[in-house]
């Protein structure tokens, strides 16, 4: 049942496409329903989008605290046992519990097997706000000397439940998204080296807990003003500049994917014939 499921990390720079790709997920019949959890209020990038066919298939979920998305992550496990018990009437239920709403105004309830979580670099800001007692409010009015620092016990916990959240949400039985913002490291010879902005170890850790990390980068645009978008799912050398990716689907072995969707993604590693 596992190997039904695509576990996936994107990353890379603001404006480079990532909430976009994610969001192809709705044109994969096989990926239906999305359950897009937005931290970053992007949800304007499914909107009137010649890249999403059809974006009525995502339902989207704004969170501006950790605890929100560990909410979601209980509904989402509560739904995926009763979308497989076709349980009609709990996912009615639990749907209205979300949207709050009443649970006659569902006439058809989702059956989710897609979940994006954009952005998990968000996310875990919102960890560490939770852990250091600020919210935005502190931080808008407060001075700077009444804002505190995180400090070591701060930063273990926030990777501990960083890394729980992430590993609740990649055991639940349906596609897995998670997007990340970029950050990069330079070594003595000043060279780049890129992977996904989390804190410390996060970092690296996080990316043992998927199928796939890839690195999306844009190229020149042409004529039409398109750019061109490549997927790297393998850690090769680009002008001197090197940059973390993985995929442990032996059915695709190209370094990257040319002007990605997640259907060639799908297709491309076997999931999708």
């Amino acid at each position: 049942m596992d190997q039904r499921w695509l576990k996936v990390l994107v990353y890379g720079n603001y404006g480079k496409g990532k909430t976009t790709l994610a969001g192809s997920s709705a044109d994969v019949p096989q990926m239906r329903d999305v359950l897009a959890i937005d931290a970053e209020a992007g949800d304007l990038a499914y909107e009137d989008n010649p890249r999403i066919q059809h974006p009525d298939y995502i339902e989207h979920v704004r969170v501006t605290t950790f605890i929100q998305v560990a909410r979601v992550h209980e509904f989402l496990r509560s739904h995926c046992i009763k979308r497989d018990n076709n349980d009609v009437d709990g996912m009615r239920r639990i749907e209205a519990w979300l949207k709050g709403c009443n649970p006659q105004d569902i006439k058809e309830p989702r059956r989710f097997r897609t979940v994006i979580i954009d952005s998990l670099s968000e996310v875990e800001a919102y960890c560490a706000y939770e852990l250091m007692k600020v919210d935005e409010g502190t931080v808008l009015t407060g001075s700077a000397e009444e804002i505190d620092v995180m400090r070591f016990d701060e930063f273990r916990k926030n990777n501990m439940k960083i890394q729980m959240v992430v590993r609740a949400f990649r055991d639940l039985p349906m596609h897995v998204i998670l997007v990340c913002s970029q950050q990069y490291t330079q070594d003595e010879r000043k060279r780049f080296h890129y992977g996904p902005m989390m804190t410390g170890k996060l970092s690296g850790q996080i990316q043992g807990f998927v199928d796939i990390v890839g690195y999306l980068l844009t190229g020149v645009p042409d004529e039409r003003g398109i750019a061109p978008r490549r997927l790297y799912v393998q850690p090769i050398d680009i002008d001197g500049q090197k940059f973390d990716a993985k995929n442990r689907r032996a059915a695709y072995p190209n370094a990257y994917f040319e002007d990605p969707t997640m259907d060639t993604i799908m297709r491309g590693v076997g999931l999708l014939k």
